[in-house]
């Protein structure tokens, strides 16, 4: 049966795997550009800056078959972000680099009530089993403990399922943009 744990440094290729494979089917292109995109804008921060807001499934190989990722300070995640990997989309095709500096910068304006934002993804022979559900109950108690005040996300506009599922754990539209809906719940 999967467990949840703590992030620990063996899981970082298990993880940015899981991302592509959950992510659009461009980024599963080896080398591409929208793979690429897609690490330096969900994955790599967190785990070279927050591994220790972390958490991911184990399966029974002690594999990570799915993460949730957080920076518990947006204000710390978007300096650091726009220096060390917004330079990394120079050369992307410019709808790659507007999404990927865009994905960034778009929760801005809940950043003093929702400081933490996360990012979430599970392989789909492990969904529908109530995991998503431990994940955030694993980063929510771990946020708590910290003391943060609320956490917020960004859910593409047409992933009913995803706006369905934190709808259900209590989180609340925030606001939408065309590609998006950024949803927070307060801790």
């Amino acid at each position: 049966m999967p467990t949840i744990r703590k992030y620990q440094e063996k899981d970082r290729e298990d993880v940015r795997y899981v991302l592509v494979q959950t992510g659009s089917p461009k980024a599963r292109e080896k080398d591409g550009p929208a793979r690429a995109m897609q690490q330096a804008t969900y994955c790599d921060y967190y785990l070279d800056y927050e591994p220790h807001n972390c958490f991911v499934i184990a399966n029974d190989e002690d594999r990570a078959v799915g993460f949730i990722l957080c920076t518990e300070d947006y204000r710390v995640y978007i300096k650091r972000f726009m220096r060390d990997y917004a330079p990394r989309t120079k050369g992307m095709p410019l709808p790659l680099r507007v999404e990927c500096i865009g994905a960034a910068r778009m929760p801005r304006l809940f950043v003093k009530k929702y400081p933490a934002h996360l990012h979430i993804d599970i392989l789909q022979d492990y969904q529908r089993m109530g995991l998503g559900h431990k994940l955030m109950d694993a980063l929510i108690a771990h946020l708590r403990e910290k003391g943060v005040p609320g956490l917020m996300l960004g859910v593409g506009a047409g992933n009913v399922k995803g706006r369905n599922f934190y709808h259900k754990y209590g989180y609340k539209k925030l606001l939408r943009i065309p590609s998006s809906v950024v949803m927070g719940i307060e801790l």
